[in-house]
């Protein structure tokens, strides 16, 4: 058994086209809704808001109309490219993907959707998403992990550049392990709209009755069968 593992850097230096930007627009909208859902039930004022790995800006830029007065993106592309125009309080950055600009404890909320599962040092990456976050990290992972997981799978998710795989309870250690306390963990299914992107409506109506009726059911059987995408609300702890 051997997997082929793309060129991170060629990976994600390819211009998006058309279709992939759609999909990522689409894929901020479940995003968003996900986050909002757990940090409102925390009831705490947000203000200043940053997004590690922002890519497009798709994300932040929706976040803005719901959440904080003061949103930073950064990613290690070039600022620019294929980003869309910031909202009124958003503003994009580069950084090296190893340790950020700001000084410790500088935003009420930070977070990182989709990205985990890219990087090459998952605790380095959550150790500094840690030291710039003065209240709340939000981490959202898919769990590509289950009884239906084969290597074609895997290989075709590393395809994409997902170098790390998850269950919900090795995301929630590797959280718990790299300075993180996990206040509240949810198993999230994509919504009618991601699902029709890549399928007919029949379909998609047909997915979307079938998963979520197993996730109300039961959770992890959910979880052992199908991907599903997992969010966690953290606080800072002291590192281990």
């Amino acid at each position: 058994m051997s997997f082929h593992p793309p060129s991170l850097r060629e990976l994600y230096n390819r211009p998006y086209t058309e279709e992939s930007l759609e999909w990522r627009k689409v894929g901020a909208r479940d995003k968003v809704h996900n986050l909002l859902q757990l940090v409102t039930t925390v009831g705490a004022e947000i203000a200043t808001v940053l997004e590690f790995g922002c890519g497009t800006g798709a994300v932040i830029n929706a976040l803005s109309l719901h959440l904080g007065r003061e949103l930073v993106g950064i990613d290690v592309g070039a600022p620019g490219r294929d980003q869309e125009t910031p909202l009124s309080g958003v503003r994009y950055e580069q950084y090296d993907g190893v340790r950020s600009s700001f000084a410790d404890g500088s935003f009420d909320l930070v977070y990182a959707t989709h990205v985990l599962e890219h990087v090459l040092d998952e605790r380095s990456f959550l150790h500094e998403l840690r030291r710039v976050a003065r209240q709340y990290i939000y981490i959202e992972v898919p769990c590509e992990l289950h009884v239906r997981t084969s290597q074609r799978a895997l290989q075709q998710s590393l395809d994409i550049g997902h170098i790390n795989a998850y269950t919900p309870e090795s995301f929630a250690l590797t959280l718990e392990t790299s300075g993180l306390a996990v206040k509240r963990l949810e198993v999230f299914d994509h919504s009618y709209a991601s699902h029709r992107f890549h399928n007919s409506s029949v379909k998609a109506l047909a997915k979307t009755a079938v998963r979520r009726a197993v996730l109300r059911l039961h959770r992890t059987l959910a979880t052992r069968l199908m991907t599903y995408h997992v969010g966690a609300l953290c606080t800072p702890t002291s590192l281990i």
